[in-house]
């Protein structure tokens, strides 16, 4: 059932996600059949057809699958595969709290259940993580490639855990929201921290060094990664 705005007509049906399934019986009479299933689509297609549907989508092309009685002139509906050209039309006018980088056309990921840690009066909360580089496509890399959110998980957690003891002097600081930017190359694994476009001061850089240079160099987080992440220390 689809949602639609009081007294207007619907004109466009958005959808979380597109299932294409190859199951559809030649007794059905139907070149292909296309419902709403939750909040996403179902298109259904005869087995036949649906090699030529993953061959278009492993190749990128465009294809179009009709809908609706075999031997009709017409079909009833029409599934459009098109491709188009990569939207960057996102965060922008977004400044990096670390040092104002523009982050216009980067995408980020907002954390919903990121590990918060408490100490005495204050939180400190994984808001956000902008993925400014998550592998480059001309290099081979050996096995899996990397996962951004998990390397970000891992990240997360270590400057949780060197910034707890200082919550309540950052914040008193005006020092919150902070980021934490990561680059995870083979020949340069690095990080930087701080907050109103500042670098944060050294007592808490040192704390940083301990929980998170370890991590960076044990191998754990593999792959051509730039990540920024930001946290913002709150009232507990």
């Amino acid at each position: 059932q689809a949602i639609n705005i009081l007294n207007k007509e619907r004109k466009v049906t958005g959808a979380s996600f597109v299932v294409f399934n190859g199951a559809l019986k030649s007794t059905a009479n139907l070149t292909a059949k296309s419902s709403i299933v939750e909040d996403g689509l179902m298109v259904q297609v005869l087995p036949d057809n649906m090699v030529s549907v993953r061959k278009a989508l492993r190749n990128m092309e465009n294809y179009l699958v009709g809908c609706g009685p075999v031997g009709a002139s017409q079909p009833d509906e029409v599934v459009s595969i098109t491709w188009v050209d990569e939207d960057k039309a996102f965060n922008i006018g977004i400044k990096s709290v670390l040092d104002g980088k523009a982050m216009d056309g980067i995408s980020s990921l907002r954390i919903h259940s990121g590990p918060d840690m408490t100490q005495d009066r204050c939180l400190i909360r994984w808001t956000e993580v902008f993925l400014i580089n998550t592998g480059d496509k001309g290099t081979p890399t050996h096995g899996d490639p990397p996962d951004p959110a998990r390397a970000a998980e891992g990240v997360a957690r270590s400057v949780c855990l060197a910034l707890m003891p200082h919550l309540a002097q950052l914040k008193g600081e005006g020092l919150t929201p902070l980021a934490v930017r990561v680059c995870l190359e083979p020949d340069n694994v690095m990080y930087e921290a701080g907050s109103n476009g500042a670098a944060l001061p050294p007592a808490y850089m040192n704390s940083l060094d301990c929980e998170l240079v370890p991590v960076l160099h044990s191998g754990s987080l593999q792959g051509h990664l730039t990540l920024e992440l930001v946290f913002h220390i709150l009232d507990h």
